[in-house]
């Protein structure tokens, strides 16, 4: 018997009838045993009665007290009916309590079978079912943690399969333009010109940033990106990343600015990473910026926020159905970008992976036409936990 609704109606049952016959029993003989107490005592009444009576008459000797009278027939017939009232009473209760008994062990056995058939669906690899909640028990909580997780592996089972698709379209279009490429240099139809083996360089180069951008973002969404923590000053590792990226904003003739005070918590961060934040921040600010515009990096105490870092631009904003997704690998708001245009499609991803890893958090802020702000809080030096 592996069945729960079965095992609980059984020993619901089983209790029920033990219930009925102990409480029967006890209750039929305290009955009985009271009605021949109740007899005894109106019969030495009328012994002691007859005794005390005229004077002459002998009083009749005291019966001995182990020695029971029987039970006329008008006391058997009183005492039987008693006990049949108390075995019918009791009867008709172990029913009604069998009947609850099977109720409650359907409610309890009911939710557990559906959460038993909703896990072999998913270990069978199927979709991640839904199962109805009712009520406000502890099997209600587990039925909606259990939804909650259905939820979950739903949305990271479309993420990957989003994380996989795009993964062969970033890879695919690069290795073709090599593969094309070099197929008709072999064939002598291409010439191997210096600006054509700079193509095949410049492909060549994306693959390994891809390459390199996925590997950083599953060690750090796996948590095993090894990070050389230290205590900078976040003010000087923005200033030189901005000078290594000046000549493409001139490129662009797009301004970059920074203001931060003079004096700034300094935060326990790992440098090279920091940079890296800031400079897929500040390569996707430029991109969505037209010339004439302007980016700009706010650093502000956030007092007990921590340290942040605002990297505001002046271009075309992120309508309010993209806001969601902008942190999804290979995601991008213009699907008519291209990829020379878009980046890898990875860069906002590896930033918000990066500066959770740090026990940060980052945000954004947009609207189409006004232009968007990324703001990302990190912890200061004294306060990160060990």
């Amino acid at each position: 018997m592996r069945s729960l609704r079965a095992r609980l109606s059984v020993a619901f049952v089983l209790i029920a009838i033990l219930h009925t016959v102990l409480s029967a029993t006890f209750a039929s003989y305290e009955a009985h045993r009271a009605f021949r107490q109740y007899v005894e005592r109106g019969e030495e009444h009328e012994a002691r009665t007859v005794g005390s009576g005229a004077p002459g008459v002998s009083i009749a000797a005291p019966q001995d007290p182990m020695r029971r009278p029987p039970f006329g027939a008008r006391e058997v017939l009183f005492s039987s009916r008693i006990r049949n009232g108390i075995w019918g009473a009791t009867l008709i209760a172990a029913g009604l309590g069998v009947l609850v008994a099977l109720w409650i062990a359907g409610r309890i056995g009911k939710p557990v079978a559906e959460l038993t058939r909703a896990t072999r669906a998913i270990a069978r690899g199927g979709p991640a079912p839904f199962v109805p909640v009712t009520g406000r028990d502890e099997l209600a909580e587990l039925g909606q943690a259990f939804n909650q997780m259905a939820a979950q592996l739903a949305a990271e089972e479309q993420q990957r399969r989003r994380l996989f698709a795009g993964i062969a379209h970033e890879l695919r279009t690069p290795l073709a333009v090599i593969q094309g490429t070099l197929e008709g240099m072999l064939d002598r139809v291409v010439e191997p010109t210096p600006e054509r083996i700079a193509g095949l360089h410049s492909q060549a180069l994306l693959l390994k940033r891809l390459i390199t951008d996925l590997r950083d973002l599953s060690l750090a969404q796996a948590g095993q990106l090894q990070l050389n923590r230290r205590t900078i000053d976040i003010s000087g590792v923005v200033r030189e990343t901005l000078e290594a990226m000046a000549p493409l904003a001139d490129e662009r003739t797009v301004a970059l600015r920074v203001e931060a005070p003079a004096h700034l918590s300094p935060v326990n961060a790992d440098p090279d990473r920091l940079r890296q934040v800031v400079q897929n921040l500040v390569e996707n600010a430029l991109r969505h910026t037209p010339a004439g515009g302007e980016v700009r990096i706010l650093l502000q105490d956030g007092d007990g926020d921590g340290i942040r870092m605002a990297v505001a631009d002046t271009g075309s904003g992120i309508g309010a159905e993209d806001l969601p997704h902008i942190f999804d690998h290979f995601y991008r708001a213009d699907a008519s970008r291209t990829r020379r245009s878009g980046g890898t499609g990875m860069g906002l991803a590896i930033v918000k992976s990066l500066v959770e890893a740090h026990g940060g958090r980052v945000s954004v802020e947009s609207a189409p036409g006004v232009g968007s702000r990324f703001t990302v809080t990190l912890p200061r030096a004294s306060q990160e936990v060990s």
